[in-house]
């Protein structure tokens, strides 16, 4: 059973209903790498091919919607990631898959390759403008997400 299928069991034994956005063909993610010029790792495809973007428990993952690649608002990861790198709050190797409103946001770094031999990812504050400053977080996509959901279960 992969990651993503597990998470799902427990996401569905919740009780609370997730609201996602339909699986994304790998036509379409393909489409999605090269509007960012930059290449999905294996866990945030898994993720992709199941929900294409998810909101569970208040958190938004971003990712691929039903408005394609010319999305103009989140959850589109396309939208997300071009704005953020447009106002300067993230760089041209950086996926913007999460923000938290006013604080931290969080990104899958292309440029940095994880234990795992995935990209890992970060959590960049809004002075990244100026800093360039980089906190790496979790070791892949797989692992920030299952803490992400298993601690928004938690808190239920």
């Amino acid at each position: 059973m992969s990651y993503i299928d597990r998470l799902e069991l427990e996401i569905n034994a919740s009780g609370e209903d997730p609201a996602f956005a339909g699986g994304a063909t790998d036509e379409v993610i393909c489409d999605f790498e090269k509007a960012l010029g930059v290449k999905f790792p294996g866990s945030y495809i898994e993720f992709l091919k199941k929900y294409g973007a998810l909101s569970f428990a208040g958190d938004t993952y971003y990712g691929i919607t039903k408005s394609g690649i010319d999305a103009v608002a989140v959850p589109s990861v396309v939208f997300a990631t071009k704005s953020a790198c447009a106002d300067g709050d993230a760089d041209d190797s950086m996926i913007v898959v999460k923000a938290s409103g006013y604080g931290p946001i969080y990104s899958i770094d292309t440029s940095i390759i994880g234990s795992s031999g995935e990209p890992v990812i970060v959590e960049t504050e809004l002075s990244f403008k100026r800093t360039k400053e980089k906190n790496v977080i979790y070791q892949d996509f797989q692992e920030f997400f299952s803490d992400m959901i298993r601690q928004a279960i938690k808190e239920l």
